[in-house]
Protein backbone atom coordinates (compact mmCIF):
# COMPACT_ATOMS: atom_id res chain seq x y z
CA UNK A 1 0.00 0.00 0.00
CA UNK A 2 2.85 2.67 1.12
CA UNK A 3 4.37 1.88 -2.67
CA UNK A 4 0.90 2.68 -3.89
CA UNK A 5 0.88 5.99 -2.12
CA UNK A 6 4.55 6.59 -3.09
CA UNK A 7 3.89 6.27 -6.68
CA UNK A 8 0.72 8.30 -6.35
CA UNK A 9 2.80 10.93 -5.15
CA UNK A 10 5.20 10.93 -8.13
CA UNK A 11 2.58 10.79 -10.44
CA UNK A 12 0.73 14.01 -9.41
CA UNK A 13 3.96 16.00 -8.78
CA UNK A 14 5.36 14.46 -12.19
CA UNK A 15 1.61 15.90 -13.58
CA UNK A 16 2.38 19.16 -12.03
CA UNK A 17 5.88 19.35 -13.41
CA UNK A 18 4.61 18.01 -17.05
CA UNK A 19 1.71 20.71 -16.98
CA UNK A 20 4.98 23.65 -16.34
CA UNK A 21 6.97 22.20 -18.70
CA UNK A 22 4.51 22.07 -21.37
CA UNK A 23 3.42 25.06 -20.85
CA UNK A 24 6.99 26.96 -20.67
CA UNK A 25 7.93 24.65 -23.89
CA UNK A 26 4.91 26.39 -25.78
CA UNK A 27 5.89 29.61 -24.59
CA UNK A 28 9.57 29.25 -25.46
CA UNK A 29 8.73 27.64 -28.15
CA UNK A 30 6.09 30.56 -29.90
CA UNK A 31 8.96 33.66 -29.01
CA UNK A 32 12.13 31.63 -29.66
CA UNK A 33 10.37 29.28 -32.68
CA UNK A 34 13.43 27.07 -31.16
CA UNK A 35 12.66 23.66 -30.47
CA UNK A 36 15.96 22.77 -28.99
CA UNK A 37 16.05 25.87 -26.87
CA UNK A 38 12.79 25.93 -25.80
CA UNK A 39 12.94 22.46 -24.67
CA UNK A 40 15.84 23.84 -22.66
CA UNK A 41 14.19 26.25 -20.37
CA UNK A 42 11.48 24.59 -19.87
CA UNK A 43 13.17 21.95 -18.69
CA UNK A 44 15.40 24.31 -16.68
CA UNK A 45 12.41 25.63 -14.55
CA UNK A 46 10.37 22.56 -14.15
CA UNK A 47 13.04 20.61 -13.13
CA UNK A 48 14.11 22.92 -10.25
CA UNK A 49 10.21 23.02 -9.03
CA UNK A 50 9.83 18.97 -9.84
CA UNK A 51 13.36 17.88 -7.53
CA UNK A 52 11.70 19.86 -4.54
CA UNK A 53 8.86 18.59 -4.33
CA UNK A 54 10.55 14.98 -5.92
CA UNK A 55 13.11 15.30 -2.23
CA UNK A 56 10.97 16.98 0.01
CA UNK A 57 7.69 15.62 -0.50
CA UNK A 58 7.31 12.14 -2.35
CA UNK A 59 10.70 10.39 -1.54
CA UNK A 60 11.27 12.14 1.84
CA UNK A 61 15.03 11.85 1.19
CA UNK A 62 17.66 13.01 3.78
CA UNK A 63 20.51 12.22 1.71
CA UNK A 64 22.81 14.74 1.40
CA UNK A 65 20.88 17.05 -1.25
CA UNK A 66 24.29 18.17 -2.93
CA UNK A 67 24.91 14.95 -4.17
CA UNK A 68 20.97 14.82 -5.21
CA UNK A 69 20.84 17.46 -7.01
CA UNK A 70 24.00 16.48 -8.95
CA UNK A 71 23.02 13.17 -9.48
CA UNK A 72 19.31 14.94 -10.25
CA UNK A 73 20.70 17.42 -12.73
CA UNK A 74 22.48 14.28 -14.67
CA UNK A 75 19.28 12.68 -15.16
CA UNK A 76 17.46 15.80 -16.59
CA UNK A 77 20.67 16.98 -18.55
CA UNK A 78 20.26 13.45 -20.59
CA UNK A 79 16.88 12.96 -20.66
CA UNK A 80 16.50 17.01 -21.86
CA UNK A 81 18.65 16.14 -24.50
CA UNK A 82 16.75 12.98 -25.18
CA UNK A 83 13.64 14.50 -24.92
CA UNK A 84 14.74 17.69 -27.35
CA UNK A 85 16.55 15.83 -30.04
CA UNK A 86 13.68 13.21 -30.49
CA UNK A 87 11.27 15.73 -30.13
CA UNK A 88 13.07 17.54 -32.93
CA UNK A 89 13.50 14.65 -34.95
CA UNK A 90 10.27 13.14 -35.20
CA UNK A 91 8.67 16.48 -36.14
CA UNK A 92 11.03 17.03 -39.21
CA UNK A 93 8.75 13.41 -40.44
CA UNK A 94 5.36 13.94 -38.80
CA UNK A 95 3.57 17.13 -39.69
CA UNK A 96 1.75 18.01 -36.23
CA UNK A 97 2.32 20.75 -33.64
CA UNK A 98 5.92 19.71 -32.02
CA UNK A 99 3.91 19.50 -28.58
CA UNK A 100 2.04 16.36 -29.52
CA UNK A 101 4.79 14.84 -30.42
CA UNK A 102 6.65 15.62 -27.20
CA UNK A 103 3.67 14.53 -25.26
CA UNK A 104 4.42 10.27 -25.72
CA UNK A 105 7.78 11.55 -25.82
CA UNK A 106 8.01 12.73 -22.52
CA UNK A 107 5.45 9.41 -21.11
CA UNK A 108 8.46 7.42 -22.18
CA UNK A 109 10.84 9.23 -20.18
CA UNK A 110 8.75 9.81 -17.39
CA UNK A 111 8.40 5.84 -16.54
CA UNK A 112 12.14 5.59 -16.76
CA UNK A 113 12.55 8.60 -14.51
CA UNK A 114 10.85 7.41 -11.25
CA UNK A 115 12.98 4.32 -11.18
CA UNK A 116 16.19 6.12 -11.75
CA UNK A 117 14.85 9.02 -9.01
CA UNK A 118 13.29 6.25 -6.70
CA UNK A 119 16.50 3.90 -6.73
CA UNK A 120 19.64 6.08 -7.66
CA UNK A 121 19.02 9.58 -6.67
CA UNK A 122 17.17 9.58 -3.68
CA UNK A 123 17.74 6.19 -2.10
CA UNK A 124 18.91 6.37 1.46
Amino acid sequence: MKEYQLILKYLIVALLSFILDITLFNIFHHLLLNIIIATILARIISSLFNFTLNRNKVFQSSSNSLVALGKYFALVIIQMLVSAFSVSLLARYIAVNPTFIKIPVEFILFVCNYLIQKFLIFEE
